[in-house]
């Protein structure tokens, strides 16, 4: 494999981490307007993925139990999910999505896309094949 030069290599991880402050900045602002944090946001973007239990998508946001015992709380004091038992195992909970909890979701992902969206237009049709092609390569292991 041909690795690029440090001083390559340095401006790239510079410009990543920019452009990721900058898109999480925005966002992190427009999931305010909505009452919510980035990791209530987290959760129910990965909650309308599919449902999971508490332990299973603490793990997933890389964060202790009790950390996402508390988001939680404040994502079912708002109406946004449910607890419901397992079908497969009656000891085990499962998170699912109310029907605000799926709007919230919604409205949530429209407020990404439009965030990223934006910085995306910037670049002609040529460069955005061009950075998806590279996107694709960095994550294909990921």
């Amino acid at each position: 494999m041909n690795r690029p030069p440090p001083e390559l290599v340095e401006a790239l991880t510079r410009l990543g981490y920019r452009l990721m402050r900058l898109l999480f900045q925005e966002a992190k602002e427009a999931f305010g307007r909505l009452g919510l944090t980035p990791l209530q946001a987290e959760a129910l973007r990965l909650l309308s993925e599919r449902e999971r239990s508490p332990g299973h998508l603490a793990e997933e946001m890389e964060m202790s139990p009790s950390q996402a015992s508390a988001l939680l709380a404040h994502l079912e004091d708002r109406g946004f999910l449910e607890r419901a038992p397992d079908p497969l195992d009656r000891r085990r909970v499962l998170l699912r999505l109310t029907e605000e909890g799926r709007r919230q979701a919604e409205a949530l992902k429209a407020i990404w896309q439009e965030t990223f969206a934006r910085h995306l237009a910037r670049l002609n049709p040529k460069e955005l094949a061009a950075f998806k092609e590279i996107l694709e390569k960095l994550t294909e292991a990921a």
